[in-house]
């Protein structure tokens, strides 16, 4: 009884009943009004007529709108209410002219990195997305930076401890998920040392990410000791477009010299410490030397969104001087721009390939260009492998991710599950020479909705540690074919056909 009764009092189910209730109520009001009175029903028709008309109207991605039609059908005019909430890509206004602002103060310091695009060594393409970065976003590239790619998550957590116990002057955190356990607590106790030393140390984590796991409390409890703590996007129970977009970055910057990204929150399933989906496959990627500015921008502007603070980025630049080879350009995305750079750099990465992409995402819930692109490359010759899991930590997304299998495996895309348990892991790699590896996955909500972060690589010696692990995690996975597809369950399948029109909304 205990237990129950802790459940039933958790923020996260009180936040989720009252949403649902509210939803619930509208269509249940909008249904019932609009069998009493003819009128009202002929004018919730011609509402859901009108609201169809600008979702077709708008810009955005086709199966997003498609998605979106199909809801306003189903639920006439309650699919209209919702859609002006939750429908539309952008932010609410307030939020995008305050990140507007903020980001134009980093454009301002970013200015005088305009250089690090010029006179690159790097293939046309290469110089086509570095270009279009800057030009679009001023995230610049970089030279002169050391990258190791870390796989799997405990390989991660334990080089990440030893760059924090070497701290000296500023220690940067941004996560998605923070649960007290091994992994948490053991970065707590040398956070709460660095602080000791004069160390200044911040924490961002997103409250949806971990409202299940933190109190309500913990930034007081983090304020107490010495650890300047905020929290984004705070859920809270009603209809608002902003509980939409979420912070999914995990950014780590230490001394403004060292940062670290990738897959892998702070909680003890990614170090498979603790067991959820069986073993967990997870990577990330750190940098040491300049293309740390980046990274150090990124979190500045959202610790000045959340805090109001500004911060005079000159003071955090990277002071190391080192020489490596290759090109590496950091990058954010998020909501309030018109441009989504995880989504168009996968896009060029995938349609400029020659010899082969490989790709290791725990979703796959793509838009139609990134499913054409997919399979041009896979017809055209180029070797294309995806890995997925085979133990889902959600069973819907499961069934949609497995119901794209069959068109690209007849194009002759080569789809294989990670046997032990659940890939986690957010990469892609093509050709002996570029590579993405950061927070983003392939499904609508990481390219459309989310805060993400990456790096693109170019030519740096961790590729070939990308190439050497995809090899490792293959050699655990099982190949999907023809005639095991046809071998899922019937619930399974008809899951995946009756939520795939529906899958930009998950």
């Amino acid at each position: 009884m205990k237990r129950v009764w802790n459940v039933i009092t958790k923020k996260a189910f009180v936040a989720t009943i009252l949403l649902i209730v509210e939803i619930v109520l509208l269509i249940f009001m909008m249904v019932i009004l609009g069998r009493l009175f003819i009128f009202f029903g002929i004018g919730l028709y011609i509402v859901s007529l009108i609201t169809i008309l600008f979702v077709v109207n708008d810009m955005g991605n086709p199966a997003y709108k498609i998605s979106w039609i199909t809801s306003i059908i189903l639920i006439p005019f309650a699919g209209s209410v919702l859609y002006i909430i939750f429908g539309k890509k952008h932010t609410t206004k307030n939020m995008k002219k305050k990140f507007n602002y903020i980001d134009a103060h980093g454009r301002e310091c970013m200015s005088n990195m305009e250089n690090n695009v010029k006179n690159l060594d790097v293939d046309f393409n290469c110089k086509q997305i570095i270009d279009w970065m800057w030009n679009v976003s001023k995230q610049t590239a970089y030279t002169n930076t050391l990258t190791e790619f870390l796989s799997p998550g405990d390989v991660y957590f334990k080089r990440l401890i030893q760059d924090l116990k070497l701290a000296k002057k500023t220690i940067f955190m941004e996560f998605f998920i923070i649960c007290p356990g091994k992994m948490w607590n053991e970065v707590v106790d040398i956070l709460v040392a660095k602080v000791k030393e004069g160390v200044d140390v911040r924490l961002i984590y997103d409250d949806f990410g971990t409202i299940a796991s933190l109190p309500v409390d913990y930034p007081e409890y983090m304020k107490k000791l010495g650890i300047r703590t905020k929290v984004f996007n705070i859920v809270k129970p009603r209809l608002d477009a902003f509980m939409n977009n979420r912070d999914h970055r995990k950014i780590v910057v230490i001394d403004g010299n060292i940062s670290y990204t990738g897959g892998i929150n702070l909680a003890d399933e990614y170090i498979n410490e603790i067991e959820r989906f069986g073993y967990w496959q997870d990577c990330g990627i750190r940098l040491e030397g300049d293309a740390t500015a980046s990274f150090t921008i990124l979190f500045l502007r959202m610790w000045h969104y959340l805090s109001g603070e500004k911060s005079y980025y000159q003071n955090y630049m990277p002071t190391v001087k080192l020489k490596a080879s290759g090109v590496v350009v950091p990058f954010g995305d998020n909501p309030i721009r018109d441009h989504n750079l995880h989504d168009s750099t996968y896009l060029k990465i995938i349609t400029c390939a020659k010899k082969y992409v490989y790709i290791e995402t725990p979703y796959l819930v793509m838009d139609y260009e990134l499913t054409a692109a997919l399979i041009f490359a896979a017809e055209s010759g180029v070797e294309v492998v995806i890995i997925t899991p085979h133990i889902p930590d959600k069973a819907y997304v499961h069934a949609l991710t497995r119901s794209s299998y069959k068109k690209l495996i007849k194009a002759g895309v080569k789809i294989y599950e990670f046997t032990p348990g659940f890939i986690h892991s957010k990469l892609i790699v093509a050709d002996d020479s570029v590579a993405v590896v950061g927070t983003a996955n392939f499904d609508f909500r990481s390219l459309y909705l989310h805060f993400e972060c990456s790096v693109f690589l170019y030519k740096t010696a961790s590729l070939q540690q990308i190439y050497c692990d995809f090899k490792r995690v293959i050699g655990e996975s099982q190949e999907i074919t023809l005639e095991k597809c046809k071998q899922r369950s019937w619930i399974q399948k008809l899951l995946g056909f009756v939520l795939r029109p529906f899958a930009p909304l998950m």
